[in-house]
């Protein structure tokens, strides 16, 4: 099985460090990443654009990881990969929840959105402080994310309320994914938003998110802004 990885900035060498050399080939676009990768001990294959007649010069491959900085050309890229290679399977790292679709409509078939971490695959690593450490860097290398806990305050706006009712609505205004919530009335475990147990909020509780370093810091903000309001 041979795998081509489209790219080697962070992300794309964090992909290529966790496969056997043999199985790999990284496949670039910029002279700077090509020596990069060469110095790393890794097959390279140096393209002049995304052209039929550039593609066209990659040897028999299973897998393509499309992990290219510029998000327009890692869409045309999995486009064009699409056109010559209809059975290849295709993984693209999406910058923006926004362009996901693109990539569903150019032939993407897994999609890489850090915004989009499953809940329950968060719960294993958070359980694993090696794994997180590995996914933090992976995913969170290239973008302003990050985990966070954030303690309810006194009279917060939150107080009394259910976690289901408060969800999508928090993930909605502040783009925001909660991944579960520890009561520290009870224990300092987390209860993952996946068992689907129906927590009603109380201050001093903690909930565990995953987002926009930007999009904490406000949150954080109008949880103390806007004590006492229901």
């Amino acid at each position: 099985m041979k795998i081509a990885i489209f790219g080697f900035n962070k992300f794309g060498e964090k992909i290529a460090s966790t496969l056997k050399k043999q199985n790999v080939i990284i496949i670039v676009f910029d002279e700077n990443e090509e020596k990069k990768a060469k110095e790393k001990f890794f097959d390279v294959l140096l393209l002049k654009e995304i052209t039929d007649e550039e593609l066209n010069k990659i040897e028999e491959i299973s897998y393509a990881i499309c992990a290219l900085k510029d998000e327009e050309k890692n869409l045309f890229l999995v486009l064009s990969l699409r056109e010559i290679f209809p059975k290849l399977n295709i993984v693209a790292k999406v910058s923006s929840k926004e362009n996901e679709y693109k990539y569903k409509l150019a032939g993407a078939d897994k999609i890489l959105n850090p915004y989009e971490i499953i809940a329950n695959r968060i719960m294993t690593i958070l359980k694993k402080p090696l794994t997180l450490k590995v996914i933090e860097e992976i995913i969170f290398s290239d973008n302003k994310l990050s985990f966070s806990e954030i303690v309810i305050p006194e009279n917060s706006f939150l107080e009394g309320k259910a976690i289901k009712d408060v969800y999508k609505e928090i993930q909605g205004i502040y783009n925001l994914l909660i991944i579960g919530i520890v009561d520290k009335q009870i224990s300092d475990e987390v209860i993952f938003v996946t068992k689907g147990i129906n927590h009603i909020l109380n201050h001093k509780d903690v909930l565990v998110v995953v987002g926009d370093i930007d999009e904490i810091e406000r949150f954080k903000n109008d949880l103390e802004i806007f004590k006492g309001m229901q």
